[in-house]
């Protein structure tokens, strides 16, 4: 029965997935591509994310919600962004590219995409630990990268008047329904995740690094992937999108577990610190400076989908 009930479940967690990507793209459409979709819809396809590592810390299951946060990191950096080069720059596009060329301001975003990174591993690198002001700081890091989306003017954008009011109305429904099926069948799905575990005799960490993303990122990677599949020129949107939702990850994202471990009377949340952690973090780096080179190659496409098998492969063998 878990069985059944983790499939139904990631099923129904799947559909909303998609719904609040279709929903935020809808307002990208109207508002601008760069605004809504590194801000708002990273934010808005992040919540299924959000959503695991906040019941997680609530059940005291620090150690799983750490690994769903790392497993959705890694599967963006790798297995997002190589497919998206892969698919843009080969036969798969209908207009497929040599390469994808990056602007300035996503080569700007890539440095925040390091520096959030780079913080969040310092932190935990310590002690092993996350505290509480250090969630402050990692939230604040994200309010930075607003600020910058904003200033830099990547958020200037003429609206588009082709998206009716009927169109918007029920952009804006699809996120209000896809948020409550998420919110209600979150934590059922971590019980659910911790009860696969148990029946298969391996750590709640091992299915949250590795089944927990592929609920939560997929259908906003499908999104994606349809997009370069259509025109490979567009890619530089679907990377924009990943930074986005990789900041999150980064910051706001890790520091919901030391929020949550405050708000039930507790200290700083040790015992965080892991290969995966430190593989995933070196895989930041190293696609930061990827984007901040601003030309991405099908070479490096594939690559990243290597390091996504190999990290996977690590994280279960180490947990």
């Amino acid at each position: 029965m878990v069985v059944l009930e983790f499939v139904g479940l990631l099923a129904i967690i799947v559909v909303a997935a998609y719904m609040l990507s279709h929903g935020a793209e809808r307002m990208a459409e109207k508002w601008g591509r760069n605004i809504v979709g590194s801000i708002i819809l990273a934010l808005v396809t992040t919540l299924p994310e959000y959503a695991f590592v906040f019941w997680a810390a609530m059940k005291g299951e620090y150690r799983m919600a750490i690994g769903s946060a790392v497993g959705s990191c890694t599967l963006l950096i790798t297995l997002g962004y190589g497919l998206v080069i892969m698919l843009a720059t080969s036969r798969f596009s209908r207009r497929p590219v040599e390469r994808i060329s990056l602007s300035k301001a996503t080569r700007v975003d890539a440095l925040y995409l390091l520096v959030t990174g780079l913080v969040a591993f310092f932190f935990v690198w310590g002690d092993g630990a996350l505290s509480l002001w250090e969630g402050i700081v990692l939230t604040a890091l994200l309010g930075g990268y607003i600020y910058q989306v904003i200033r830099s003017g990547a958020a200037h954008h003429t609206p588009s008047h082709h998206i009716t009011r009927k169109a918007m109305t029920v952009a804006w429904i699809e996120l209000a329904i896809a948020g409550a099926i998420v919110f209600a069948c979150s934590e059922p799905f971590v019980d659910s995740m911790i009860g696969i575990a148990a029946m298969f005799h391996v750590t709640p960490v091992v299915i949250a690094i590795i089944l927990g993303p592929l609920a939560s990122e997929m259908p906003e990677k499908l999104a994606a992937y349809i997009t370069v599949l259509r025109d490979g020129r567009n890619a530089e949107l679907s990377v924009c999108n990943f930074l986005g939702s990789k900041v999150n990850h980064n910051s706001l994202l890790l520091a919901v577990i030391p929020f949550v471990a405050y708000s039930k009377g507790e200290g700083p949340v040790a015992g965080l610190m892991s290969a995966t952690f430190l593989v995933m973090t070196a895989l930041t780096v190293a696609v930061s400076a990827l984007l901040a080179r601003g030309r991405l190659e099908r070479w490096q496409g594939i690559a990243l989908i290597a390091c996504y098998v190999a990290a996977m492969a690590l994280a279960t063998r180490s947990h």
